[in-house]
């Protein structure tokens, strides 16, 4: 598996992934379409070391997916449209990317002959549990249980993923709410993080006690070469950081103003929850990857630390994104 091709990798977790495996020395192939979430100059280095070979291209469009294909061992498939706020508004693209381009991805991926394919799948295709945790098997068939259009539309590709499982060597990966480096602000830790650095407040919404298992996406990326390397075809699998105590949206945004040097008293700013239904808390079983063998480093305030500090240290990065990000919490 020496050879593969990341779809998204110009995104958040996709980035992540390309530069863990490109340390490793293997030989990369990025698909991207480059939305507003994916940047081009998030790989620039490795393009310039001649470590990625980078094609610009929709997932939905089998051509130009068919000729990504050529000379590749294994498929990595983050792309996707993946933010919740935005499905409310435009349920159709994310459709179209999540659930279309998934199944264009599998079907060119094995007419090509690829001999391992990853899907990046998400822990909200379970939708919200009060108590426990899910298991790969408390998945239902169909989106019944997911509760936004874009975790329906992940909900979907995940079946159509496991399906082609039956028959051809799928893995789909389940992970929790990840955080890191690269990760676009429009998502609540960096527009946190960001907001402060730009001397704004953190606005959190409620009261801040929605819960979140928060990994960290370079973990995310080990778990990835694990699968691809010991990963069981035809299986789902869950990967969480699974915090004990847990880790509750205020509890987070706290640790943010401790880490950047402020008062939480004063820098945090509760607001009416625009989304009072939404899920409350993710939890899932990793007993299945954890008897497999893989269990990931669990240290969520130092990672939250090394979090801060490369958006101290990349301020241009997300400086010319910032304004996009926020623009969808003004309509």
């Amino acid at each position: 598996m020496k050879s593969i091709l990341v779809t998204g990798g110009a995104g958040f977790i996709g980035t992540n992934f390309v530069y863990f495996m490109a340390s490793k020395g293997y030989s990369l192939r990025v698909l991207d379409k480059l939305t507003y979430a994916g940047g081009k100059d998030n790989l620039e280095p490795l393009m310039a070391a001649g470590k990625v070979d980078f094609v610009v291209g929709d997932i939905c469009d089998a051509g130009i997916v068919k000729k990504s294909l050529s000379g590749i061992d294994a498929v990595v498939h983050f792309a996707a449209e993946s933010h919740n706020t935005r499905s409310e508004t435009d349920p159709g693209l994310f459709y179209n990317t999540n659930v279309d381009g998934t199944r264009v991805m599998l079907e060119e991926s094995f007419t090509a002959g690829v001999k391992k394919f990853i899907h990046i799948s998400t822990d909200e295709v379970y939708g919200s549990i009060v108590d426990g945790y899910f298991a790969e098997n408390d998945k239902k068939l169909g989106d019944s249980q997911a509760t936004s259009a874009y975790s329906k539309s992940k909900s979907q590709a995940d079946d159509l993923a496991i399906e082609f499982g039956r028959s051809y060597p799928v893995i789909v990966l389940r992970p929790t709410n990840n955080f890191g480096p690269w990760q676009y602000p429009e998502k609540a830790l960096p527009r946190w993080i960001t907001n402060i650095l730009s001397g704004s407040k953190i606005p959190l919404w409620g009261e801040g006690l929605q819960v979140r298992d928060w990994l960290f996406a370079p973990i995310t990326s080990q778990c990835i070469e694990f699968l691809l390397q010991k990963g069981e075809a035809g299986n789902a699998y869950n990967v969480a950081a699974n915090h004990n105590p847990e880790i509750t949206n205020r509890k987070a945004a706290e640790w943010i103003c401790e880490l950047l040097g402020v008062s939480s008293d004063e820098w945090i700013e509760f607001i009416p929850d625009p989304r009072p239904n939404h899920d409350f808390r993710y939890a899932l079983n990793v007993d299945k990857i954890s008897q497999l063998g893989f269990k990931p480093a669990v240290d969520p305030f130092n990672q939250f630390r090394d979090t801060v500090e490369w958006y101290k240290s990349n301020t241009a990065w997300w400086k010319k994104r910032k304004e996009e990000a926020e623009s969808i919490y003004k309509q």
